[in-house]
């Protein structure tokens, strides 16, 4: 009989090593196994890329560059416009004139804007028919050497205010016009220099109000006859003097 130490020996038996191809292989599988089943939850729990989202946001104009190349801006460049802050008009209260010059191209454009060529025009009548009088104009009195070159870009506004003292005007400025008289006006924008280019029409009512007649000191016309058929005497006035 051979006891457990000797067959160990006689397995090995001198110069051979144990065996441990047994153990080693299953260690092996298991770490195959293992980086398999570690590959496959990185697989599966990864995240994904969002798809992008196009923005539908407008882009915003581009600012308006001084240096660039700008062409004069032409009547369909421009959006011209009037505005009074009343319609009815009545002696020694002014009328007040909004003027807007918008430019409602795509592009920047130049636009030569002195308040002589950038004019409110007032007419009696319908303006540009034939009956209908200039009777006052903002070109007339204004300054001669004004500068006032205006570089618009894309939606760019131009305000200005001008008013308007009910009273008539001639080119020069010259003094010494008669009275407007009541009736129907119209005014009207336009810029020279622009063909075309004009605002819509503004319609204004002028009201002159009427006198009023002062009464006599008795109350009753003056000259009246007394009831005996003579001249009425002796009547005192508020301010106390004899009538």
């Amino acid at each position: 009989m051979v006891d457990a130490p000797e067959r160990a020996e006689r397995a090995t038996g001198p110069g051979r090593e144990p065996d441990v191809r047994g153990p080693r292989r299953g260690r092996v599988i298991a770490v195959l196994v293992v980086l398999a089943l570690g590959g496959a939850g990185v697989a599966v729990t990864w995240p994904r890329a969002e798809p992008s989202i196009a923005s539908d946001k407008m882009a915003p104009p581009a600012p308006v560059d001084p240096n660039a190349a700008a062409a004069p801006c032409t009547a369909d460049d421009l959006d011209v416009g009037l505005a009074a802050d009343r319609t009815a008009v009545t002696p020694g209260v002014p009328v007040r004139f909004t003027v807007s010059v918008a430019n409602d191209a795509d592009t920047q454009c130049l636009v030569d804007a002195p308040r002589r060529d950038l004019a409110v025009t007032v007419y009696r009548g319908e303006v540009g028919e034939e009956s209908a009088e200039r009777v006052w104009s903002s070109a007339d009195c204004a300054d001669a050497d004004e500068e006032r070159l205006l570089l618009l870009g894309p939606d760019d506004v131009d305000t200005t205010e001008v008013r308007w003292s009910d009273a008539r005007s001639v080119p020069g400025c010259e003094p010494g016009q008669p009275k407007l008289v009541a009736g129907e006006y119209t005014a009207q924008v336009t810029l020279a220099g622009v063909e075309g280019a004009t605002s819509d029409v503004v319609r204004l009512t002028y009201t002159v109000p009427e006198p009023t007649g002062s009464p006599s000191p008795s109350g009753s016309a003056s000259g009246s006859a007394s009831p005996s058929g003579s001249p009425s005497a002796g009547v005192k006035d508020k301010g106390g003097e004899q009538g």
